[in-house]
């Protein structure tokens, strides 16, 4: 792992006000879906929570989100809920009990974690049969097509080369982890909408960690990048609509 911009090395402490308040959030569907697939709902543990994006939903369909991160900046951040429980705790070494868990999720994460140690946890925690879902989201579309245009290169050609290799992993849609169980996509029309002004969307930007790479190496590009995109904002929309796809694998834990 890239120790610039790794958990384990502090990165995610020094964004977490800025992942609180310029990530987006995951749609209601999402946590009913996850709600429909599980068998029971005692019990569920949002695997390195980050800023708690996910353990809200979860808190509405679950008696009990077991919350966990490496990053106590990031737990210190996550809004208080009677059904959540945070913890600053490693992934792959959560002293949670073991058998407990109906579902265990993993929201944009799984490609920070060492996999292999990680699912010998879940298998640990989880009860006979409990549900695993990893979730992530594509980069986002839907914008006017010259603003979509700046988007897509951004991503996918300009940064390129202050892509951590973790990467990959997204733009793979996990596939290329090793899922513990046999797994299913998740289904397509699941999916973030959101109206997002100039401001939000250049905050989020600023979240990625190739712009954090790229300020580490002496090139804060989000300045330039801010000009950019006030340009090419219509000069007759206040916001935008965007979609973030929805993604990533899901099955259930059964040696």
């Amino acid at each position: 792992m890239d120790s610039s911009c790794s958990p384990k090395h502090g990165w995610f402490d020094s964004v977490a006000a800025s992942y609180a308040q310029q990530r987006p959030h995951y749609p209601e569907s999402l946590f009913a879906w996850i709600s429909s697939k599980a068998s029971s709902h005692q019990r569920c543990w949002d695997v390195a929570c980050g800023s708690g994006q996910a353990s809200l939903g979860l808190a509405r369909h679950f008696d009990r989100v077991d919350a966990t991160d490496l990053s106590p900046a990031q737990v210190a951040a996550a809004p208080a809920h009677s059904n959540i429980h945070y913890q600053v705790a490693a992934a792959e070494d959560s002293g949670l009990p073991n058998a407990c868990m109906d579902a265990i999720v993993v929201a944009a994460a799984i490609h920070w974690l060492d996999v292999p140690r990680f699912n010998e946890e879940a298998f640990k925690v989880a009860r006979p049969g409990g549900l695993m879902v990893w979730v992530g989201y594509d980069p986002p579309q839907g914008a006017p097509p010259a603003l979509q245009l700046w988007l897509d290169q951004l991503y996918g050609e300009r940064l390129r080369n202050w892509w951590p290799p973790q990467r990959q992993h997204v733009d793979n849609h996990y596939q290329n982890l090793p899922f513990p169980a046999i797994s299913t996509s998740l289904p397509q029309e699941l999916c973030i909408s959101l109206q997002w002004s100039c401001d939000q969307l250049i905050g989020y930007i600023g979240t990625w960690s190739a712009l954090r790479k790229a300020k580490q190496e002496g090139h804060d590009l989000l300045p330039q990048l801010s000009m950019e995109l006030q340009k090419l904002w219509p000069s007759d929309q206040t916001t935008i609509p965007l979609i973030f796809p929805l993604m990533g694998r899901w099955g259930y834990l059964t040696r």
